[in-house]
């Protein structure tokens, strides 16, 4: 069952690129945790800005593909978490949760154009 519409996905796209940004500092992260933290949310950042849905500018990947890449990234941070990350004991857990959380957004999201509809007034 599909539960979250693409504008929906958007949305928690956008809150996860800040909370990516911020994060290192909030939870007193290491240098290079905060690096790849950095980098995971740049990353997310580009993802977002060039697929074709309603939160996209560019539009140039397909809601397909944006799936694909968001399960591969989820993926392989509960993998680094657990093989990078194994003897750090903050970054472990921010990893894995956010792997998992990732994953589920993933998986629970109907990828389909037809529930991608923005209706707002023009103004």
């Amino acid at each position: 069952m599909k539960l979250i519409s693409p504008k929906l996905h958007g949305i928690i796209d956008y809150a996860l690129i800040v909370f990516l940004f911020f994060s290192p500092v909030l939870f007193a992260m290491p240098k290079h945790v905060a690096t790849y933290t950095y980098l995971l949310a740049t990353a997310q950042l580009v993802l977002t800005v060039i697929t074709d849905y309603s939160f996209g500018m560019f539009r140039m990947v397909k809601l397909r593909v944006h799936q694909i890449i968001e399960i591969v990234l989820s993926i392989a941070m509960v993998t680094a978490a657990f093989t990078l990350f194994e003897y750090d004991e903050r970054t472990q857990p921010y990893y894995a949760g956010l792997g998992v959380f990732w994953f589920i957004i993933a998986v629970f999201t109907d990828y389909s154009k037809s529930r991608d509809g923005i209706k707002a007034p023009i103004l």
